[in-house]
């Protein structure tokens, strides 16, 4: 069992390249047993860069057979276009750290879950890359990961021609709907929770501007020496904590609710791949039973040997593709209990952390406000 943390304070930067610091500690588990030192822990702090992240994913993926796995996938990077959206909602014309401190938080807290997704599986947890990528302090060998635009086209023609195959057994039928439809609603949940902190964000520029134009006006309406000028002053300060109140309640659910949306939009994703590559596996037994089928000897008194022949390689085939598709089927039912568990978990806990912090935020707002209300009519007369 792997405790992994990536502290957003530790990120260092160097031009565009960005580190990573990632803490790590290894407990002992009940099948470590009977390895030398396995009742201590391991404990190990290592830097790396996304693309590192790139290389663990693509050795999980190629080194392993993972037709019934539900790959956790890797996070995108915050790109330059959103850091500049956030710079105009937060009110910056010119280009400061703030965004960026942001960005790397968020980073962070994205790389760190797909991180505690693979150390947490059953079957990826056992790959050697995984440890490898926690505890060793040489860097992993770097290359370019290219987007071929012929190949994912040729690949979304054959998801379209196999995904109206249908299925033999019944229960991935409704799998495979579930799973289509779920990437809908968590893709349009993700989006709508965005549009969400977007408008709180417009809505917290406001209220500052607000606050500063009350602010500007009363001083030359009223100066700065009297009751009136303590009203207005007071109205300010209560405009600006409700700014600061929104900005840290944005904050707060992008880093936790915002997180989880999106990466389950992506992981969903993950699971209708899985899907795929068992499809593609159930098509390949039903071509090597109908081929197994044309080439059983029909008078075997009149069959040559190169028909046995062909006989035999079909009924390989048939049991290769027979014993892949069965294994794949099998982990990938165990991998549709295990994620379904795992979403319900961790969107309750993240709802609930939600919940809880809105309404504290809530009482709190509520209680600064009471107190600037009560300054606001004990002045009131005195005008």
């Amino acid at each position: 069992m792997w405790i992994i943390s990536i502290p957003s304070e530790d990120v260092s930067r160097n031009g565009d390249n960005i580190f990573y610091r990632i803490k790590s500690i290894k407990m002992p588990s009940k099948s470590d047993s009977n390895e030398p030192n396995s009742d201590h822990s391991i404990e190990a702090c290592v830097t790396r860069q996304y693309k590192d992240f790139q290389w663990l994913y693509h050795h999980l993926s190629t080194g392993n057979d993972i037709g019934g796995i539900i790959m956790p996938p890797v996070p995108d990077k915050v790109g330059n276009s959103e850091l500049e959206a956030r710079r105009i909602m937060a009110g910056l014309r010119q280009r400061t750290d703030v965004g960026e401190a942001e960005a790397t938080t968020l980073d962070c807290r994205k790389l760190q879950l797909f991180l505690n997704k693979v150390a947490c599986h059953p079957y990826l947890a056992q790959d050697s890359h995984v440890e490898y990528f926690l505890t060793e302090q040489e860097t992993p060998e770097r290359f370019p990961f290219k987007k071929r635009f012929i190949g994912n086209m040729v690949k979304l023609i054959t998801d379209l021609r196999h995904q109206s195959h249908k299925d033999r057994e019944p229960d991935f039928r409704q799998y495979r709907n579930a799973i289509n439809n779920a990437c809908i609603y968590w893709k349009n949940a993700n989006q709508s929770f965005s549009q969400l902190i977007r408008t709180q964000r417009k809505t917290a520029v406001a209220v500052i501007t607000l606050a500063s134009r009350v602010v500007r006006a009363g001083t030359k309406l009223v100066g700065n020496e009297n009751s009136g000028w303590k009203l207005i002053q007071s109205f300010g300060e209560c405009l600006n904590f409700c700014k600061e109140a929104i900005d840290v309640g944005c904050h707060s659910s992008e880093m936790n609710l915002g997180v989880i949306l999106n990466y389950y939009a992506d992981y969903c994703e993950e699971a209708k791949n899985m899907l795929y590559r068992r499809t593609i596996r159930m098509i390949d037994y039903d071509s090597a039973l109908r081929i197994h089928e044309k080439a059983k000897p029909k008078y075997q008194e009149s069959v040559s040997r190169e028909y046995y022949v062909t006989y035999w390689k079909a009924e390989a085939k048939r049991k290769e593709t027979k014993d892949a598709y069965e294994q794949t089927t099998e982990t990938a039912k165990n991998e549709l209990k295990r994620f379904s568990h795992a979403r319900s978990r961790d969107v309750k806990d993240e709802l609930l952390k939600f919940a809880e912090f809105q309404l504290a935020a809530a009482h709190d707002c509520a209680a600064i406000i009471s107190s600037v209300l009560v300054s606001l009519r004990e002045l009131s007369p005195k005008q």
